[in-house]
């Protein structure tokens, strides 16, 4: 198992360039309130209930800045790309979608269904971004370069195939269905959509985070490369959003981030699964005949 899709060596230097000053920024943006003066422009003459006169696009600039910087870091390829370290991106990827996923779930019932966290509660699904590529980031340095039995290192753990994966799918396909009634019925009612949006994502996870019937290296390194590629292309997203949207738009899209991940990952899993059953199925025909 090898480690694929990733940057050059000296992406590490230039995601420190890129992660240091965006984290400066986005420290004065939400505790300072600092903001660049003129980084911005008129959206319309008067003020609404909602939105100011004048966008200003210093915290896009700083989520920008992390972003970048922390994907060069975690995905830059080491002097010395083996087997081993493949395993250990794998684990500390997983370990930090866990964590990501974790937070986001006990952040979302709290302010939901308790009460609101001072400064947590305006700026959560922003801090949260970048919460996987962190804790990646200090799990693969820590089994890397710390963890002496590191040759030791287990499989990440996964939940049984059976029934899990089939709970997932039902809780998945079954919310989104009443998420779209929902939306063309206009449905108004409270926490009803906080509790689809929320439960869309555990279905998700359990989904994602099942066995396969058959787990082996080819899984392994299929789920490897699924959860790369589900990072780049969430990430993808958002920096997307931080240059083409603003306000309430882009929080929108942030709620839209916080499970295309998870998404992802499924989609892909599930295509290299019926790809690796097509293969097998034409490779016994030809034996058979």
């Amino acid at each position: 198992m090898k480690s694929k899709y990733l940057f050059p060596t000296w992406g590490l230097v230039l995601g420190y360039f890129f992660t240091i000053p965006g984290f400066v920024l986005g420290y004065l943006n939400i505790i300072k309130k600092y903001e660049i003066p003129g980084f911005g422009f008129n959206l319309r003459e008067k003020r609404n209930l909602l939105q100011g006169t004048f966008e200003n696009f210093t915290n896009e600039l700083a989520i920008f800045l992390v972003i970048i910087g922390l994907l060069f870091i975690a995905f830059s390829k080491s002097k010395r790309e083996d087997e081993l370290n493949s395993k250990i991106r794998l684990n500390s990827l997983y370990w930090g979608i866990i964590a990501y996923y974790s937070i986001y779930v006990l952040i979302f019932f709290i302010n939901a269904f308790l009460a609101e966290i001072p400064h947590l509660s305006q700026h959560y699904l922003e801090l949260n971004i970048f919460t996987p590529l962190l804790i990646f980031i200090v799990r693969f340095n820590y089994l890397k370069y710390i963890k002496k039995d590191i040759y030791l290192l287990d499989k990440p753990f996964l939940l049984a195939n059976n029934p899990t994966k089939k709970v997932g799918v039902v809780i998945t396909l079954l919310v989104f269905l009443i998420g779209v009634f929902a939306l063309v019925s206009k449905l108004e009612g409270g926490n009803y959509y906080q509790i689809l949006y929320i439960s869309f994502i555990i279905g998700l996870l359990l989904w994602a985070f099942s066995k396969h019937k058959n787990e082996d290296e080819m899984i392994n390194n299929q789920r490897l490369e699924s959860l790369q590629l589900a990072v780049y292309f969430n990430y993808g997203i958002l920096l997307a959003a931080t240059l083409l949207f603003y306000s309430i738009n882009y929080l929108f899209v942030l709620m839209f981030a916080q499970f295309s991940l998870l998404l992802y990952f499924v989609i892909r899993m599930e295509y290299m699964r019926y790809k690796n059953t097509k293969i097998l199925n034409t490779f016994e025909g030809e034996i058979g005949s």
